[in-house]
């Protein structure tokens, strides 16, 4: 991606951010950055390419620090603090973009939705295999897998929504809080 269309890109997710998709123009776009409309076209084909490019490199992070993670030879309730670790990491690096991949989805073409879910789909299924992983060990207690998963993310991913990085909680305090009270849950007593 060339420097321009990055910075555009960093544009959209401000205005995206602050005005909301249908909301921001392309002209906006343009101004934000003090080009004309026109110019914007020689690097970008529409404002739906913008919003795929924020959902693509928001995914892109997030899977390969799963790879990264899973390339790694760990115990599965260290496996599992890191993957909190990692998708804190995700939220706390990504905050703009994570903000527009939870309120934007509707707004993606219908292709396009459907990569997301399945690359989203691919990352959830990571995630299964290390609890499935932990039961067959019996590490962790015998649990409905997909919900766990569910309620592993959602408590990540919901962070977006609350955290002040100027707050008194970093977001290593969070990983270590949420692996606890997620560990408490599931470990085989």
């Amino acid at each position: 991606m060339s420097l321009r269309k990055e910075k555009i890109i960093e544009a959209a997710v401000e205005l995206f951010e602050e005005k909301g998709y249908t909301a921001t123009s392309v002209q906006d776009i343009a101004d934000k950055l003090g080009f004309t409309k026109a110019a914007l076209y020689y690097y970008i084909q529409s404002k739906e390419e913008v919003l795929w490019e924020i959902f693509d490199k928001t995914m892109t992070t997030a899977e390969r620090r799963m790879q990264e993670l899973m390339n790694q030879d760990m115990s599965v309730v260290e496996r599992i603090k890191k993957i909190i670790y990692n998708h804190i990491m995700n939220v706390r690096d990504e905050a703009p973009y994570m903000v527009i991949f939870f309120t934007e989805r509707a707004h993606l073409p219908a292709g396009r939705l459907e990569e997301i879910n399945a690359r989203r789909r691919s990352y959830e299924e990571k995630i299964a295999a290390v609890i499935r992983d932990g039961v067959t060990q019996g590490v962790l207690e015998p649990l409905d897998v997909l919900p766990t998963v569910y309620g592993i993310l959602g408590m990540c991913n919901w962070m977006y929504h609350w955290y002040n990085p100027k707050g008194p909680c970093s977001p290593e305090d969070i990983a270590e809080l949420y692996s606890q009270i997620i560990l408490r849950g599931i470990l085989k007593k």
